[in-house]
């Protein structure tokens, strides 16, 4: 597998952004921005579906913090519709196992927080590196 030197980029602020969230529940905008930087350099895909990719997560304002959104909406404009449908399955998928975990071991409450932004990295990091067909190939 080639790694460019952009999934480099991307990967570091994936974990700068996983770090941060877990340390103080917040997902700095100049790392999502960071990320966003990346875009053009990712996938090759028509700009109005990046802009819907983009436009869809906002849709979980009323289930997720704005960090994690914007998160979203960041790799949803760098890795498309189909990308995003993968990291948005894989992330939930996995901090739902991981939070049912903290659950049943009685480690945290149903209204305790729990950082998202780390699964949602760790997805998309899983996502850049063995892209699928339909994803894209990075350029």
């Amino acid at each position: 597998m080639k790694i460019h030197l952009i999934n480099v980029w991307v990967l570091f602020w994936l974990l700068r952004i996983s770090i941060e969230d877990i340390r103080r529940f917040t997902i700095p905008d100049r790392y999502t921005l960071a990320i966003l930087t990346a875009a053009p350099f990712l996938f090759d895909m028509p700009f109005p579906s990046r802009l819907l990719a983009a436009a869809l997560p906002f849709a979980l304002i009323p289930l997720m913090g704005m960090g994690d959104v914007k998160l979203y909406s960041a790799l949803g404009f760098s890795f498309g519709l189909q990308g995003l449908l993968k990291i948005t399955c894989l992330s939930m998928l996995a901090g739902g196992v991981y939070a049912a975990m903290l659950l049943s071991m009685k480690r945290v409450k149903k209204k305790d927080k729990i950082a998202f932004g780390p699964f949602i990295a760790a997805a998309a990091a899983f996502v850049l590196l063995w892209p699928s067909e339909g994803t894209g190939v990075p350029l």
